[in-house]
């Protein structure tokens, strides 16, 4: 019993390690394109959405695999993230980072080439605050494999093959016809069986208990973010 224990607990730090591992920074090339950041913080005081909110979010999608402190802290650094772009891209940098999309792409120069500040330009580029807030929510429930993000069906299967919810299945392959909605849809054919569900809004999704599709959806709205079942 106790062997078995110990070895739990050391397959969770393995975990943590790999996800939060700094990147070797010496092979990073930090360059941005935006000439002046924003100077304006977003305005949370005139969003629907509370804190509580999005550790509803994170509680309802992550608490399976995350525990009470770790919801929280997660709930935390994504209200940083909000609240202050600049602040969140100096105090959680490595997250900041590793949380762009293949981030540890190389260029035909063999370089990686990253923005420095991933939040601040996101926020600088947004062009008003809630469509900022959903996507920096997006990226960073990404991050904790909790959300996934594509715009063709390849990149959806790669995603579901990461999300803490359906890491350990197996789908099918990519036909010619399939696009994000479709695949996701053909997605849920197997694992609805397994109490599971996927939702997606445009090309965010989740993975979710089916028992707790209502509450998402409902707590996702209050972003005037609508999620829905994948159609073919």
């Amino acid at each position: 019993m106790m062997k078995n224990i110990i070895l739990i607990c050391l397959a969770l730090i393995t975990f943590n390690v790999d996800l939060f591992a700094q990147p070797d920074y010496s092979a990073i090339r930090f360059h941005s394109t935006i000439k002046e950041y924003k100077k304006e913080k977003p305005n949370l005081k005139e969003a629907n959405f509370k804190k509580a909110d999005i550790q509803n979010i994170v509680s309802l999608l992550g608490s399976s695999f995350y525990n009470d402190d770790e919801v929280i802290d997660i709930t935390e650094k994504i209200w940083l993230a909000l609240l202050d772009p600049k602040k969140f891209d100096y105090v959680f940098k490595d997250i900041a980072v590793q949380s762009i999309p293949n981030w540890d792409k190389k260029n035909f120069k063999g370089e990686i080439v990253i923005e420095p500040n991933p939040f601040l330009a996101k926020w600088t580029k947004a062009q008003n605050d809630i469509l900022y807030f959903k996507d920096a929510v997006g990226q960073l429930l990404t991050f904790y494999k909790l959300m996934g993000y594509s715009e063709d069906a390849k990149g959806v299967k790669k995603a579901l093959a990461n999300m803490l919810h359906t890491e350990k299945y197996k789908f099918r392959s990519i036909r010619a016809n399939d696009w994000p909605s479709y695949y996701l849809s053909s997605a849920n054919a197997g694992i609805n069986t397994k109490g599971l569900t996927a939702m997606i809004a445009n090309y965010d999704f989740f993975v979710c208990k089916t028992s707790q599709k209502s509450s998402l959806v409902a707590a996702f709205q209050k972003m005037d973010w609508s999620f829905e079942k994948p159609v073919k």
